[in-house]
């Protein structure tokens, strides 16, 4: 039993410092990505258009990866992720030496989004696969210290932006790639599972045959992707909304860290709530009201300080819908097919980044500008709640405790 105990301290630790590494990727190559873009003399739509290819690219490319990972028995899912990782470093360390050009950065740059939110779904299931043979790992606490680092360079790389330029954001990147690898190298392998074990298992679905199988599962990832559309609005123009408000790159930082911060109480709470509600799609219908809210606030925000204010609801909105979007899955898609389902349901954003950070680039270089924005992210984003009341009808399932 100590063994058992020791082994899952070990794993819980591990998992939490690739969690706390791997999201510091987001805060420099996402929340980043339109400062660094606008750094390369791109226009706001020249941005969204780069920021929406990427995201296009990503949703075919990271569920073929995963149904790859599914299936695959000679590649182990940690040297899968840690090749990914390597393709991080290498287009950041291209795009450091790259001129200000717009086709060949804009190339460079989808290529790293890519790559990168490729990969985010099969750290998730690294945790999943020993959470599925009922080893204890605390998924949600190692998102939310993620969310924490976050926080941390999110106010750190404001003010070096502001200081030093936008080539420190590249320089990061390509330091927390090997660092990101060396963790996941040494992350433990899940126990082999017995030969009776195996016969038994069903074979992973192909990609047509899993969308056939889950048709409502499908219809929940596509209501998540309109609740997320304010968010990606947020997310990607932050910077533009605060400069609305009269901020700069130091504020941004600051607004993002206020919601980062707010996400690691949230998240380690989060097995205690769900162990209450049981069901996962009431959480995501939870957190939806929320991102209402948040989305709300923001366009009415008349200063900085409602900005900051509605970054606060984060606690409620995207610390909530992010390991519930995770439990999501390990609830209503088969054994077999976690690994695409993770990655799926992770498509969710990339489907709201296809079309929103193009809209997004398309409204700000109109005259309706940032009001315009927001205002039309909270209409979709209260679109995608209301539908998702009424898709998500699947009866409560009690989750085991050591899912949590």
């Amino acid at each position: 039993m100590d063994d058992i105990k020791k082994f899952e301290k070990r794993l819980n630790i591990n998992y939490a410092l690739i969690q706390g590494v791997d999201t510091l990727f987001y805060c420099s190559i996402f929340s980043f990505a339109s400062v660094f873009l606008l750094s390369r003399n791109f226009s706001n739509t020249q941005v969204g258009i780069t920021l929406t290819l990427a995201s296009a690219f990503g949703l075919i490319i990271s569920p073929l990866v995963a149904s790859f990972a599914d299936k695959t028995t000679k590649i182990p899912l940690r040297s899968l992720v840690a090749i990914l990782l390597g393709f991080v470093a290498l287009f950041s360390l291209f795009l450091l030496f790259t001129p200000s050009l717009i086709v060949p950065t804009a190339i460079l740059f989808i290529m790293l989004m890519v790559v990168f939110s490729t990969q985010v779904s099969l750290i998730t299931s690294l945790a999943m696969e020993h959470i599925n043979n009922g080893v204890n790992v605390n998924y949600s606490l190692a998102r939310g210290i993620g969310s924490f680092s976050y926080a941390l360079l999110s106010i750190l790389l404001g003010y070096l932006v502001k200081d030093l330029g936008t080539k420190v954001i590249l320089l990061i990147t390509i330091g927390l790639s090997f660092i990101t690898i060396f963790l996941v190298l040494i992350f433990p392998k899940p126990a082999a599972r017995s030969s009776s074990i195996k016969a038994t298992e069903k074979q992973a679905s192909s990609l047509i045959d899993f969308f056939r199988k889950n048709k409502r599962f499908m219809g929940v990832v596509g209501c998540v992707a309109l609740i997320f559309f304010s968010h990606t609005f947020i997310s990607t123009y932050m910077i533009q909304i605060l400069q609305h408000a009269g901020g700069d790159s130091a504020d941004m930082g600051v607004a993002n860290a206020i919601a980062a911060f707010l996400e690691l109480p949230a998240m380690a709470l989060f097995p205690f709530f769900l162990k209450k509600i049981k069901n996962a799609g009431t959480a995501l219908k939870f957190a939806g009201v929320f991102f209402v809210i948040k989305a709300a606030v923001t366009t009415l925000a008349p200063s900085i300080f409602w900005i900051d204010a509605a970054q606060v609801l984060q606690f409620f909105a995207y610390a909530v819908i992010t390991p519930a979007s995770v439990f999501y899955v390990n609830q209503r898609v088969s054994p077999e097919d976690k690994v695409k389902g993770q990655a799926i349901m992770g498509m969710s954003m990339g489907i709201t980044g296809l079309v929103a950070n193009f809209l997004g680039g398309i409204i700000l270089d109109s005259s309706g500008g940032v009001p315009l924005m927001m205002g039309v992210g909270t209409a979709i984003t209260l679109l995608g709640l209301v539908l998702l009341v009424f898709i998500d009808k699947w009866p409560n399932q009690v989750i085991e405790e050591n899912a949590l």
